[in-house]
């Protein structure tokens, strides 16, 4: 259960407010309330209608401009503290009546203010901030900063993130966990570059198979006979199947060298080259473990239905990015981000020319004037 307070949307306090206001009006089912309206309440606190005439305190405290729900002490503009063990809020988004063809609305929209467009240093107010309640002593527990579970019905991804120019759709500090399996256009490892660490970059592609393939190596010296047996790990037969074989002579050329037994109880056996000589080998070997069986590879997939006619990367093909694969799967969303898109545009753009029009109107005049 998550003990953190909770920052919502500014938006939100028009909705306090008119509950503030709502809860001071009796119902229009009652009677008109007595013009000797009664009760006592304590200042700061939004005042709650106990009766048709009677007023007492509410759980809302309002502290200058800001709304705090079970405190006194609000550290946003509306702080909502949980008093009891359920969710401090929650949000339900409205549902589409049957055949009006419409989407479902959201449970909860946030947006990050913007920084201060005459700062070269000032950073963009994050859309949403979650941070995870403390663990217990006994066990690590703590709470994580975010649950998601996509909508019933098939479809529905856990999370679904974008980006501009520039940026990452997602960015992770630390370890990244996945029990399924891995998507990408590319996968690559980069680092700082070894031979001058502080100004460049060294980045790697992995190496890719239509098979689900892991590659050993490794290097031996023969015996006198010219042999070599090579122990493997105990689960190497239970990991792999399907083995292909390297051997490379290093120093001198052995035209004699080959493989004299093939794995088995997790070894293999060199023959056939000079005594004393060093041998490089590799061994490849295709997955075959229960993983791997329940979840094979399939090289070549047809695009579901609505897939077919959209892109991964709709601009390599000359297509418009309306083509791309997302707008096939969630295009009310795509929309949504195309839309703040535009929006974010034209905010940029209004402050470029207010930035312009204040230089202009500061510079100092010029000859002759």
């Amino acid at each position: 259960m998550f003990r953190s307070p909770i920052s919502i949307p500014v938006c939100l306090v028009v909705l306090c407010s008119a509950l503030c206001l709502n809860a001071q009006q009796p119902p229009e089912t009652n009677a008109p309330a007595s013009p000797n309206v009664t009760g006592s309440g304590t200042p700061q606190f939004v005042p709650l209608w106990l009766s048709s005439s009677n007023l007492g305190n509410s759980e809302i405290f309002q502290k200058a401009k800001r709304l705090g729900i079970g405190t006194k002490t609000p550290g946003a503009q509306v702080d909502v503290r949980a008093l009891t063990l359920v969710p401090a809020f929650s949000a339900l988004g409205a549902s589409a009546p049957g055949g009006s063809d419409q989407n479902g609305s959201n449970g909860v929209s946030s947006r990050g203010g913007d920084a201060d467009p005459d700062s070269g240093f000032a950073t963009g107010g994050a859309g949403m901030v979650g941070t995870g309640g403390a663990s217990s002593q006994l066990i690590s527990s703590a709470g994580p900063g975010g649950l998601f579970t996509g909508g019933s019905g098939g479809g529905g991804d856990g999370i679904d993130a974008t980006c501009g120019t520039g940026c990452f759709a997602g960015n992770f500090i630390g370890n990244l966990n996945v029990t399924g399996a891995i998507t990408a256009g590319t996968k690559d490892f980069k680092i700082d570059d070894p031979l001058d660490p502080a100004n460049k970059y060294l980045q790697h592609a992995s190496v890719e198979s239509s098979e689900m393939k892991n590659l050993y190596d490794g290097t031996v010296v023969l015996n006198d006979k010219g042999e070599a047996v090579v122990q493997l790990p105990g689960w190497f037969e239970a990991m792999n199947g399907s083995f292909r074989y390297q051997l490379t002579a290093v120093g001198a050329p052995s035209p004699g060298l080959y493989i004299a037994e093939k794995i088995s109880g997790d070894h293999f056996k060199i023959a056939g080259g000079t005594p004393g000589a060093e041998v490089s080998w590799q061994v490849t070997g295709v997955r075959h473990d229960a993983f791997a069986k329940a979840n094979p590879l399939v090289v070549e997939q047809d695009k579901l239905g609505r897939e077919r006619g959209y892109y991964i990367h709709p601009e390599l093909y000359g297509a418009p990015a309306e083509k791309g694969i997302e707008w096939a799967h969630n295009p009310a969303w795509m929309h949504q981000i195309q839309k703040a898109k535009a929006e974010q545009l034209a905010r940029n753009q209004n402050n470029d020319d207010a930035a312009s029009m204040t230089i202009a109107n500061t510079a100092p005049p010029g000859p002759g004037r």
